[in-house]
């Protein structure tokens, strides 16, 4: 069963670390001066039983960023609150904190009630505590009143938190692994050890692993949970990897373990930003910005895409220009903090992990980008449609979410390609629409060319490949365009030539069939005929088109019936011979060097001829 993390916030001196040894019997505070100063500098980890995980932070606000790192892994809250002093200014910075990152349940503890004496006054911090939970959409699953000196109050408590977290399910669902760094430390005769909470998929020992942003890969060369070895760790789990050949000074808080290949560390990404309620801060265009994503903490500067400011209780679509790299997913969450002096004043949400380009291509498509996961999905599909991507790619993409994939498919009414490639039906009707003018448009300027190449289609519609051959497939099942001679044509389309042009095009037909079986450079066409360039290589593709020439190559032609005998010399040659050399191909059809290899050449190229080294066997053409 996936572990379970419960993270305490609250107040420094409310008595979180003590409240945990008393639910687990472990003291969290392991640092040296932890113990000296008697306060949670630094994150502690302790087990309520073998499924929940408690992560105890510090409360301190000079250790604010140390809580932001341990509250990225956390599924529940534990709101710990002194009766003494109530509600105090760190109580409401980390409820801010867990609520932006998604963590809206918990349990409350009201402790130290032993050293308060009116049961009214505890009362009074019970309805402020439910008020401030309530602002800030916190449900709190149970509140308990916890005597420090005769311990009434924990039994009560832990009971809830089993009794609750018994069903619950991880949010994330990935088969990818991945694992926000926490700790990093050598261990005598192991090496380099790492430590977090694993946010998705499986691993296990002999897994290769990469460490972003740092760019290593690595093995794994031990795991260990709970305190004992154990071969694999899964969503949820407390772990520590022991990894292989890396040096523990690579590697730092906030590096991100995962399987190869499914995340990059970038610099610039989309988000969502929401200012909290409680503070007096206002979120300017290209503000200088504290971000924690995970574990780790970068500086940047928020680029507004059309709000002037942000104003707290109100969202708005950023850019991120962040001056170190970081590893995210599409909807990881992450909290902002003022760059000086140091507050959390605000949250956010990834929205798109990865974007550049021009800053009013970047502006435009951020402005226009939704919250919600399925919505983006959708409008993201239709914005890529010109480079359109497989469902393998978008489960990458959409990587805390790729099991929903799926179900958005259905509800979205996207359709598929044999290859699993994703697209809209209205951005098939624009492309079938934008195709067919392209050709119409194309025709207007040169009547004589009824054949368009993909390439010369590519670089006007500015498609990938993928997509012209969507395009093109349902064009050719519906009978709209035919294939010929390497390229398309529209099937009603037909030419009308003037006879002028058919006398040029049968004086151009005569000077290649005077040729006999040589070949016929476009050159040599051109200054035979005495036409221009252009005219004289229309006139030619048109031959080519009616079947009457035979193209060799861009710059090569032969009367189609030589090109017909040639390949019937070819074929007889193989019936009793297995390898044909150049010479022998010369002896064969009498063209010379010059004209023999081009001609071998485009052989190679249509599979009637396969070349090994300096010789050619037959090609698996005269076979079909």
């Amino acid at each position: 069963m996936p572990q379970l993390v419960v993270g305490t916030a609250g107040h420094i001196d409310h008595g979180k670390t003590s409240l945990v040894r008393a639910l687990t019997g472990v003291d969290t505070d392991r640092l040296r001066e932890e113990k000296e100063r008697g306060m949670t500098i630094d994150l502690g980890f302790a087990y309520l039983n073998q499924s929940i995980t408690i992560i105890d932070v510090p409360g301190h606000e000079k250790f604010i960023r140390n809580m932001a790192a341990g509250a990225s892994s956390i599924h529940y809250g534990l709101i710990v609150v002194a009766a003494d002093d109530g509600v105090m200014p760190q109580t409401i910075e980390h409820l801010d904190i867990l609520t932006l990152l998604g963590v809206n349940k918990g349990w409350v503890a009201i402790t130290k009630i032993d050293i308060v004496n009116d049961k009214d006054w505890i009362d009074l911090i019970e309805l402020d505590i439910q008020e401030n939970l309530s602002k800030r959409g916190f449900q709190p699953l149970s509140i308990n009143r916890i005597n420090n000196i005769t311990g009434d109050g924990i039994e009560s408590l832990k009971s809830n938190m089993l009794d609750t977290t018994s069903d619950k399910k991880n949010e994330y669902s990935s088969k990818y692994f991945r694992m926000n760094v926490d700790r990093v430390f050598s261990k005598t005769g192991f090496g380099t050890v790492v430590t977090g909470t694993v946010l998705n998929g499986m691993a296990t020992v002999g897994d290769d692993i990469a460490i972003y942003p740092e760019e290593v890969k690595t093995k794994i060369r031990g795991l260990q949970s709970h305190g004992g070895n154990t071969k694999e760790i899964i969503t949820g789990d407390r772990a520590a990897i022991n990894l292989s050949n890396i040096k523990p000074n690579v590697l730092n808080r906030g590096s991100v373990v995962c399987t190869p290949g499914i995340l990059k560390p970038v610099k610039q990404i989309v988000s969502n930003i929401k200012i909290v309620e409680s503070t007096e801060w206002i979120i300017k265009n290209n503000q200088r910005l504290r971000f924690h994503f995970g574990t780790s903490e970068v500086l940047g500067r928020a680029m507004s895409a059309g709000t002037k400011k942000l104003e707290k209780g109100n969202n708005a679509n950023f850019i991120l220009s962040l001056e170190s790299p970081i590893t995210v997913s599409m909807d990881d969450r992450f909290v902002i903090r003022s760059y000086s002096p140091m507050h959390t004043i605000a949250g956010g949400i990834v929205l798109y992990n990865d974007i550049r380009g021009k800053w009013s291509n970047m502006r435009d498509f951020t402005k226009m980008l939704p919250i919600d996961p399925k919505e983006r999905f959708g409008y993201l599909v239709k914005f890529n449609w010109k480079t359109p991507m497989s469902i393998k790619d978008w489960k990458l993409l959409f990587y805390n979410s790729n099991e929903k994939i799926d179900l958005w498919i259905e509800d979205l009414s996207l359709e598929q390609s044999d290859e699993g490639i994703l697209y809209s039906k209205d951005r098939i009707e624009r492309s079938r629409d934008q195709f067919i003018q392209f050709f119409n448009d194309s025709y207007a300027k040169n009547t004589f060319r009824s054949v368009l190449t993909i390439d010369s289609i590519k670089n006007a519609l500015n498609w990938s490949n993928t997509w012209i051959d969507i395009v093109s497939k349902i064009l050719l099942d519906e009978g709209i365009i035919k294939f010929s001679s390497g390229g398309f044509s529209l099937t009603n389309y037909k030419i009308q030539f003037s006879s002028k042009d058919k006398s040029d095009m049968a004086n151009i037909e005569n000077i290649i069939k005077q040729a006999g079986s040589q070949p016929v450079l476009m050159s040599e066409i051109i200054e035979a005929s005495g036409q221009n360039p252009k005219r004289a290589g229309d006139l030619v593709h048109i031959l080519v088109d009616k079947k009457k020439v035979q193209p060799l190559d861009n710059d090569l032609f032969l009367i189609k019936r030589f090109f017909d005998s040639l390949l019937l010399k070819i074929r007889n040659y193989f019936n009793v011979n297995t390898e044909m050399k150049v010479a022998d191909f010369k002896d064969l059809t009498g063209l010379t060097r010059k004209t023999a290899i081009p001609v071998l050449e485009y052989l190679d190229k249509n599979r009637y001829t396969n070349r090994k080294d300096n010789i050619r066997l037959i090609g698996e053409a005269f076979n079909e």
